[in-house]
Formats: structure tokens, sequence, C-alpha cells
């Protein structure tokens, strides 16, 4: 109790020093056009929840420099109206673009798991992944998801993103340079992590979305943090996953909440930090063990004290979801048939073998293996 009090307090001061400061730290950006660089041409980028906000705003800045984007939606026919929206822009300039829709509802991992087969048989490098699209619900009762069991908040920030990012490693690792952006948020700060009733059912009048947001988030920039550290350690020099905080944005990420306040940023500002993070090089002077946590202000930012704890990241990403269902995100990823999930399995390699920890635990993609 006393954890979630000091996270909740360290929470709201992160978020005070945000509103009084965020526009003076984001100015200079405002007074100077975005110019993205032309290495783009010709990347693959995927963009999920791409057909509002910050994603939106991504996507088409991307898709005007003259990446193949991908925008991963769960409302299909909203997303093909949008990128025929832009392909009209296009030809209008005497432009040829290239973007695609794809289906993703991060509310069911069947649907994380069937886009991964879907992108496979595309049998092309990834070498951009953005993981934007996120839930906050304020002021509602505690929903679990229908097909998974996992709450709402917990499986569309953390879970299912985190899976899709492993179903996606191969292809992102056939590419020379790759790179994974999750959007994420200063709400991390008052986030905790408790395993023993991270995903229970909770008493309506005591269930919090605003507190469940924060530790999703939490729980997500430590997976992000674990993998880059994983990777690294397994020789992948390529490494670049960099979360990033976009400011406190007018979106449709709350729904119902659309009026802008003064001090808040519109969505089109707040694309800026998440192209910056996904297509500066700049970026990789700053990586630490192939993670960095950028802020608002395209510069790095500060991370809590619990997300900076590895050994928490540990508790973190062994802790169960789905009332036990999924004891954690390894398992969910073990349903995929280039990830396999092996204690003490007889059928890993030798060469496999090397990689495990002590009890037996790893994460091996086609050969290669993450210790956990």
């Amino acid at each position: 109790m006393e954890l979630q009090r000091r996270a909740w307090l360290r929470g709201i001061w992160e978020a005070l020093k945000e509103i009084l400061l965020q526009r003076v730290l984001t100015y200079r950006l405002r007074s100077s056009p975005l110019i993205l660089p032309n290495h783009l041409l010709n990347l693959n980028v995927i963009v999920t929840g791409a057909t509002s906000g910050i994603g939106l705003q991504t996507a088409r800045e991307l898709v005007m420099a003259g990446a193949n984007v991908f925008m991963a939606c769960r409302n299909v026919n909203a997303a093909n109206e949008i990128a025929n929206k832009w392909k009209s822009e296009a030809r209008q300039h005497g432009r040829t673009i290239n973007v695609k829709v794809m289906e993703l509802d991060l509310l069911s991992l069947n649907s994380v798991r069937q886009f991964a087969v879907e992108w496979d048989q595309l049998s092309m490098p990834l070498h951009i992944l953005i993981n934007n699209a996120g839930i906050l619900r304020m002021g509602e009762r505690q929903r679990f998801s229908k097909d998974d069991g996992i709450e709402e908040h917990l499986q569309v920030n953390h879970v299912a993103p985190a899976l899709l990012t492993l179903l996606l490693l191969p292809s992102m690792l056939k590419a020379t340079l790759w790179r994974v952006v999750t959007v994420n948020s200063l709400a991390h700060h008052w986030g905790v992590v408790d395993t023993k009733c991270w995903n229970s059912r909770i008493e309506e009048h005591k269930f919090s979305g605003t507190k469940a947001y924060g530790s999703s988030k939490l729980m997500h920039l430590m997976f992000l943090k674990a993998l880059a550290i994983n990777l690294v350690q397994l020789g992948c020099n390529s490494v670049q996953c960099i979360a990033v905080h976009p400011g406190i944005v007018s979106s449709n990420l709350v729904p119902g909440v659309q009026k802008k306040a003064f001090w808040m940023l519109d969505s089109s500002e707040g694309a800026r930090s998440v192209l910056y993070c996904a297509t500066s090089k700049d970026v990789v002077e700053n990586l630490d063990k192939g993670f960095a946590y950028y802020s608002s202000n395209c510069k790095p930012g500060k991370m809590s004290p619990i997300a900076e704890n590895m050994e928490t990241s540990s508790i973190a990403l062994d802790s169960r979801v789905g009332n036990g269902k999924i004891k954690s995100w390894i398992d969910v990823a073990a349903q995929k048939e280039f990830l396999t999930f092996s204690p003490e399995n007889e059928d890993v390699n030798e060469e496999d073998k090397k990689h495990q920890n002590e009890d037996g635990k790893s994460v091996c993609v086609r050969g290669s293996c993450m210790r956990m």
C-alpha cells in the first residue's frame, strides 16, 4: 500500500511538471518545420492505431516521406478511407505513395498472432515497428478482454504489443538496421508492479483506470528495456528499442475528453517526438544496451526508479496475467510457431541450451534464445 501511495504521489508530481513546462520545453519544435530524413524511402514501417491521434499523424508523415507504411488497425474501413485520401492527395502532386491496411485488434491475442502470420507471409524485412495504440478508461468499471480474460489496460498497453514485438522480431532481424518505438507515458511514474493483484478483479469502487493505465505503461517500458538488454547480450548489435513519452496530448485516447486545454499538445505536436525517435540517427548515440527513453522535447527523459530497476523488471516479466490463464508474456509468445518457450525442453538444441538461465527458461527465436 505504501509503495502504491509513493508511486501515485511521484506520478502526480511528474504530471504537474509536465503541465507547467511542456509548452516551454517543446517551443523550439513548434517554431521549426518537421523535416524527415531521406533515408526512409522504401523502408517498411508498421504503425499500430494509425486511424486517429498521434498514430494517424505519424503514419501520414512517414507515408509522405516515402516509407512503405502498414496501418495496423482494428477499424479496417476507417483505415482504408484514410489511406485512399492520402493516395488522392499524393496523385494531385504527381506522386505515388505506398500504404497498406492490415487488421489488428489488440484486445484479441489471436488477432495479434494472425497479424504476425500475415506479415510473415509477405516475406519482407521490417525496419520500424511503432507500437502506438493504447487505451485509457477513466471513470469506468474494470473490464477484461472477452477472448483472453486479461484486464484491458494490461492487454492493450502491454501484453498485446509485447507479443506483437516478439512475433515480428524475426522479420526485424532480417533488416540491416531496425527499430522498435513504443509510445509510452509519464503515467508510468505512478505505475506499480504487484504480482499478487496485477490482473485480479477489483471491487468497482476501488478500481482506477488511471492507475491501471500507469501500471500497464510501466510494465511495457520494463519489457522493452529487458528485450533490448537480452538481445544485446546475445550479440545483436543492431538493437534499437526506444520508448517515448509524447507529452500530454489532446486526442481520442480518453473517450469524451476532446477539448484541448491551453497547455496540451495537439496530435501533430505529439507525433513529432514519435517521428524523431523512429527516424533520427541521433537517437543511436543515446542508446544504453540498445534501449533509450525519450520525452516530448525529443531529448532523453527520466524513467521512474521502478522502471530503472532490472530486478523489478524480471518480476514483472514473470508475473501472471489473465487470472493465471497465461503465466507471462513469454508463455503467450510461445504459441507462435517460430517462438519456443522451453523450460526443461529436451527438443532445444545444444547451442540454444547455452543461453538458458538456471531455471531452464529461455525464449528462442529461430535458433536465438533470450534469457529471462
